[in-house]
């Protein structure tokens, strides 16, 4: 049988590719097309009130991404668009949603980080690329001005503290000089005794001037401190859907067909061997 009708498994190659590029075309068109917008941003440090954005530390960038698609930021961009109306989902659905299609990234070899949404909308995956920016934006600033509120109370405190232990060490040194008389006295004791008494005075007081020192740099700076979150692209309309990919499906579509002609051309094979069979020998 093969060797009378091997022409049909050559014959049948073709057609096994064309019809499998077909199946792929028709998939490939009735697939849901897909959009993808980004926004690239970068995360500033930021000083004062003891906050710094440590860049150097491996973990920093990956924490950022991860409170980029936070429960309490994303909650942010889903009040923003009023996307439990324009879905006509439960807020904790297109939570989960918005979960699935936003992506953060890193881009290698710099410290930006790249917000990646897709959707079978543009327009909203346009939408939810630039919301998500402000929305951790604004979630970030908020963070970071309570941390800095809370630094700059326990430095407030700290002050306080050590105002009233100068005034105690200001106390003790005025007492000595009142009872025992030593203002460079000949008595050793109680000159040993204003001397430590002074020194300690003299030390909180440094230590006073220190703190009140920073508090003052630390509240201008919190004041005077710009943004800490940029945005350097602005997400926009893609006209051109990121998936389905219409050449890998259709070349996936041509290899298949290619595989399956053989099993094509067998049943036909055999069908013309059993109308047409060999002629006895």
């Amino acid at each position: 049988m093969f060797k009378r009708y091997w022409w049909v498994l050559l014959a049948m190659m073709p057609v096994g590719m064309l019809g499998g590029f077909m199946v792929a075309a028709v998939i490939t068109y009735v697939m849901p097309k897909q959009f993808e917008s980004s926004a690239t941003i970068e995360i500033r440090p930021r000083m004062g009130a003891g906050i710094t954005a440590a860049h150097t530390d491996p973990a920093f960038l990956p924490t950022e991404m991860e409170t980029i698609k936070s429960r309490n930021s994303l909650m942010r961009v889903i009040d923003a668009l009023d996307l439990v109306t324009r879905w006509g989902l439960d807020r904790g659905s297109v939570l989960a949603v918005l979960k699935k299609i936003v992506v953060t990234e890193n881009i290698r070899g710099t410290d930006l980080i790249s917000i990646r949404v897709r959707h079978t909308n543009k327009e909203d995956a346009r939408d939810i690329a630039a919301e998500v920016a402000r929305a951790y934006k604004g979630y970030k600033m908020e963070l970071d001005s309570k941390g800095a509120e809370m630094m700059l109370n326990e430095l407030k405190k700290a002050v306080r503290e050590q105002e009233d232990k100068v005034e105690e060490r200001r106390s003790v040194l005025t007492t000595i000089v009142r009872i025992k008389g030593v203002n460079g006295g000949s008595d050793p004791v109680d000159m040993q005794d204003y001397v430590d008494a002074k020194r300690e005075f003299e030390s909180d007081m440094a230590l006073l001037e220190q703190l009140k020192l920073k508090l003052i740099t630390d509240e201008i700076t919190h004041v005077s401190s710009g943004d800490t979150i940029v945005v350097h692209d602005d997400p926009v309309i893609s006209d051109a859907p990121i998936s389905p990919n219409v050449t890998l499906n259709l070349v996936l579509g041509l290899a298949a067909g290619l595989v399956i002609s053989p099993f094509l051309a067998l049943p036909m094979m055999a069908l013309m061997n059993r109308r047409n069979p060999a002629p006895a020998r």
